[in-house]
């Protein structure tokens, strides 16, 4: 036992001191009320022997200066002997006397000191609190206070914390190793030098759900200087490492948000658990997609797992191909030495002795008896993987199950939101209303197995369609098929010139006469008719005869070969079709993204049903109401804004598509079309077609308006309704787009649309007339149009909550 004075508290500390000494007084007194208590058994005996030596001290019962503690080194020891258990090893015990609240200490075991001195009479740095200093001089206050509030008033205060967890790194591991500093108050009386003032506890009660929210009341009427505490206090610490780090694990999973990804931390508290930082741990879930391994599901899923493989010079993919074969057949692997070789070992060993592996150990995780990870450590140590620390894990593997099946699931929902939202009809808006009706499917079956499915029906609401068209696509597709058919008759003209030059045959110029004939029907147009003969022309007569002659004449191989090469897919016979092909895309992903982008606007402004279909361009189905949204109310202020951006997003899409025109293979417009329906209509879902449809004679025609206006000319006209650089609303009634001349005055006042307003009367479709059309231009920035802009440089849309 050592009786070296040592402070606790460094100088970093900011907290106020309290008067204290240190004194034998509550103890003694605390030992005869168990006395009196207790009896006449062997313990009261013992008690009553300690209270006779300690009373026999001189000055027992006054302060004990610190500079004098060495004199009462056999009081202490006895103090000792009385709170300590019997076999209790002085030389582990981790246990001392302290000067209460400031705190000293100034008697303890050796294995005490040994664990805090630095060997300079201070506190090793290394102690450092697991809390900021405000929250530790804010703990030390409330366990001030709820000692002295319990022996002045006895009102017990909120509980008191006289514990505070320290974490140390050790010196031999490197490793964090936490322990809890446990303080014993029972031996310290509390005097107030003044009145006490009388306190309304009924405050501090209510004060106590925050956090330290009575201590500022508290001070005010009781100073803390007005405070003296005799006595002593005991300190006990405890190694709490396994405790602390299965609680922290705790915490990470209650406190997983969706995505993200903790497994570095996970694997490094492991380490913890183990004691020793030689060791590479890796815990891998087992994600499968279609019965594959897969570890690149989420970000950063496999950082970890990366790390292990670069430290190791092992290859990602021979490793994920290990952990295929592992989950196919998962039971414990535990090498302590691999460079042993063991008769019968899986052929992975001589890859881990050529890595450097000295240990492993390999440990299924099953959650409801399905794999669900893979706990895997590697040392490249010699004997730095034993039983012990595997068995330290144990307590651990309940929370890994947990956790790997928490990142399972969410990959799975992650997955089927994926697929319902880009592949399926049935959108978060509109699912509620599946679950429902799947949901009395089920209990009618029970009743009856014949039972039916009822339609998903949404009566009374608001459409509102969009079409962003790429301008005389038919011609565009025609016109590179056409350029292409010449230069493939070109090539092959070319190609049998030089197979007469090798050999003269009739049939040969008869085929040249042939291709130049084609070549010159199809010089300015080609016909679907045409297409159809000449590719019969290409496959019945120009391949069985090239191929012929090839084998014929193996000298003309690479005369032919050439031709093939350019007939091929990549072959420059396909340049202008895959130049369109590739600027259809461009336009339709920079579209389809924009929506995209206006799908997650109004679904946060208020939910409606949002579905989009691609051809050429792209067109777009808009509902909103009560129905769709029953939880929430519906005002026509939602719709009033969303076509709004309707409008607004039109606009955006012209000048998009068109600053991207100097970065597509082909130049492509597009033209920008909305049908205004002003009324209401009843739309179900056609499970025969997965989509939603109109529901009735009358909603049926709305249908039928879509599908017939987008080539619509304007009356007594050839001109088209729908021109780039334009948007075109068609519409009945002059009510009906009331609304939207505010919007279009809105955007024009925002430098977004023209000036120009058209008004135009439509020709009659088939059973249709009366249309009527307003057409606006759109403003298209100056830079954008001389040297093609840049999607970046687009101004943002107009936010929904913009204009009420």
């Amino acid at each position: 036992m050592k009786t070296n004075l040592l402070n606790l508290i460094d100088n970093e500390f900011p907290f106020q001191r309290v008067e204290s000494t240190l004194s034998l007084v509550p103890f003694v007194r605390f030992l005869k009320e168990k006395i009196d208590k207790g009896g006449t058994g062997m313990r009261v005996k013992q008690l009553r022997y300690v209270v006779d030596r300690i009373m026999a001290f001189p000055g027992w019962d006054q302060e004990i200066p610190l500079d004098q503690v060495e004199a009462y080194r056999e009081v202490f020891e006895l103090i000792y002997i009385t709170l300590a258990a019997p076999i209790v090893d002085e030389n582990e015990d981790l246990w001392a006397l302290s000067v209460p609240f400031n705190p000293q200490l100034f008697f303890g075991t050796n294995a005490l000191y040994s664990f805090l001195e630095d060997g300079r009479g201070g506190i090793k740095k290394e102690m450092v609190p697991a809390i900021d200093l405000e929250d530790k001089r804010k703990m030390r206050l409330a366990n001030i206070y709820s000692l002295a509030l319990q022996k002045l008033y006895g009102f017990s205060f909120a509980p008191v914390q006289n514990e505070m967890v320290h974490h140390i790194r050790d010196e031999h591991t490197g490793l964090n190793k936490y322990y809890r500093l446990e303080v014993d108050t029972r031996f310290l009386d509390v005097d107030y030098e003044d009145v006490l003032p009388e306190i309304n506890f009924e405050n501090i009660r209510l004060s106590e759900d925050s956090k330290y929210g009575a201590l500022e009341i508290l001070q005010r009427f009781l100073p803390l200087d007005r405070f003296r505490f005799n006595g002593f206090a005991i300190i006990g610490i405890k190694d709490i490492t396994v405790q602390h780090v299965l609680d922290h694990i705790k915490d990470v999973i209650v406190n997983l948000a969706p995505g993200q990804m903790i497994y570095g931390d996970i694997t490094a508290s492991l380490k913890e658990l183990m004691g020793n930082n030689l060791l590479d741990v890796e815990l891998t879930p087992v994600i499968k997609l279609n019965g594959r391994l897969v570890t690149n599901c989420f970000d950063n899923l496999n950082e970890n797992m990366q790390q292990v493989c670069n430290r190791y010079n092992m290859s990602m993919n021979a490793y994920v191909e290990t952990i295929q074969r592992y989950s196919a057949d998962p039971q414990i692997i535990f090498r302590k030495n691999v460079s042993e070789v063991i008769a019968g070992e899986d052929d992975f060993y001589p890859l881990l002795r050529e890595i450097g592996v000295e240990g492993l150990a390999v440990l299924p995780i099953f959650f409801q008896k399905q794999l669900v990870g893979i706990l895997t450590v590697y040392s490249r140590e010699k004997n730095a993987l034993n039983e012990n620390m595997l068995s330290a894990l144990e307590p651990a593997i309940p929370l890994l199950e947990q956790l790997l099946q928490t990142t399972i699931d969410d990959y799975n929902i992650t997955l089927d939101n994926t697929v319902k939202e880009k592949f399926t009809s049935l959108q978060p808006s509109v699912e509620w209303r599946f679950n429902e009706i799947a949901f009395d499917y089920l209990q009618q079956r029970k009743l009856d197995p014949k039972a039916e499915v009822a339609q998903v029906y949404f009566s009374d609401v608001y459409p509102l369609y969009g079409a962003i068209d790429i301008r005389n696509s038919t011609l565009e597709r025609n016109n590179a098929l056409r350029l292409d058919m010449q230069r493939q008759l070109e090539i092959l003209i070319s190609t049998l010139d030089q197979l007469r030059d090798h050999r003269d045959m009739g049939l040969t110029s008869e085929m040249i006469f042939k291709s130049g004939k084609w070549l010159e029907q199809i010089r300015d147009f080609i016909s679907s008719d045409d297409e159809f003969q000449l590719n019969l022309y290409f496959e019945e007569e120009v391949m069985p005869f090239l191929g012929h002659f090839r084998l014929t004449h193996p000298r003309t191989a690479s005369i032919i070969d050439h031709y093939f090469t350019a007939i091929a897919p990549g072959g420059v016979a396909h340049n202008n079709r895959r130049a369109l092909e590739e600027s259809l895309q461009m336009l339709n992903r920079t579209i389809g993204n924009l929506l995209e982008q206006m799908n997650v606007e109004i679904q946060g402004t208020y939910p409606c049903y949002f579905e989009k279909f691609r051809s050429d361009g792209i067109e777009y189905d808009i509902y909103i109401g009560q129905s769709i949204t029953p939880d929430r109310e519906f005002h026509p202020l939602y719709l009033k804004n969303l076509r709004l951006w309707q409008l607004n997003s039109m606009a955006i899409i012209a000048r998009l598509t068109h600053s991207l025109q100097a970065e597509l293979p082909r130049r492509l417009e597009t033209t920008q079309l909305i049908f205004v329906h002003a009324n209401t209509i009843d739309i179900s879902f056609r499970s025969d077609e997965h989509r939603f449809d109109v529901e009735g004679a009358y909603n049926i025609r709305y249908e039928m308006i879509k599908k017939r206006i987008d080539k619509v000319l304007i009356k007594d006209s050839n001109e088209r309704l729908t021109q780039p650089g334009k948007i075109a609303m068609v519409y009945f009634q002059p009510k009906d787009v009331e609304e939207y001349l505010s919007h279009i005055h809105y955007l024009q006042d925002q430098h977004i649309l023209a000036d120009e307003i058209e008004f135009l009367e439509l020709e009659e479709l088939q059973g249709v007339n009366g249309l009527k059309a307003i057409r606006v231009g759109v403003v298209i920035p100056e830079h954008a149009a001389d040297r093609g802009g840049s999607a970046d440089e687009e101004p943002q849309l107009v936010s929904l909550s913009r204009k009420s």
